[in-house]
């Protein structure tokens, strides 16, 4: 069993979420991007892995820091990593990770950057900014594509269930079943 913490930052004024995945044996940090200490202080085991949604600055400025930290291997897709982080684990879609004695799954989801990447533990999903409150990640910003991002959200509605949570990069945690009702930019013909 594996419970998924929000840890809710604070970089220049602006809010973005990190998350702890409490694991069966261990933790597992999703996005570190400012407040390492509060990043780590919502810890509660050894740490098995750091895993990136995407690599802009508001979700990775902390890595580093966290990476020394606890030693922990940083899990990225290889088109938001290059220039930014070195020493990583490049993810690939459809990928099956096994951390903590939890199985992850990853699926490639562009649209607000090229590496932009979506975890699915058990019925849930940690989207970084593929889906926001009522809303999606920006696609007016280099890298970013409105049918890159549209495509990714056909992608990942599909394995939505009555309880699945959406774990965003901004705002609180998202009921799959309230942003159909309520997002307007979700692509028709899915709900």
């Amino acid at each position: 069993m594996s419970e998924i913490e929000q840890v809710t930052l604070s970089m220049d004024g602006f809010e973005v979420n990190s998350y702890v995945v409490h694991a069966p044996e261990g933790d597992i940090i999703v996005d570190a991007g400012a407040e390492p200490e509060k990043i780590l202080g919502a810890t509660r085991a050894p740490m098995a892995a750091i895993l990136v949604t995407h690599g802009h600055a508001d979700h990775v400025n902390a890595l580093e820091f966290v990476r020394r930290e606890t030693g922990a291997p940083i899990y990225m897709h290889p088109a938001d990593a290059e220039g930014k982080v070195m020493g990583y684990e490049p993810l690939e879609d459809g990928q099956a990770l096994d951390l903590a004695g939890l199985g992850i799954r990853v699926l490639h989801t562009p649209g607000h950057s090229p590496g932009s990447v979506t975890f699915v533990v058990g019925h849930d999903q940690i989207v970084g900014d593929l889906i926001l409150p009522g809303s999606v990640g920006r696609t007016d910003i280099p890298g970013s594509s409105w049918e890159e991002i549209e495509e990714s959200i056909r992608r990942v509605m599909p394995l939505w269930e009555e309880e699945t949570c959406l774990y965003a990069g901004h705002g609180p945690v998202l009921t799959a079943i309230e942003e159909l009702r309520a997002n307007p930019y979700l692509p028709p013909g899915l709900s």
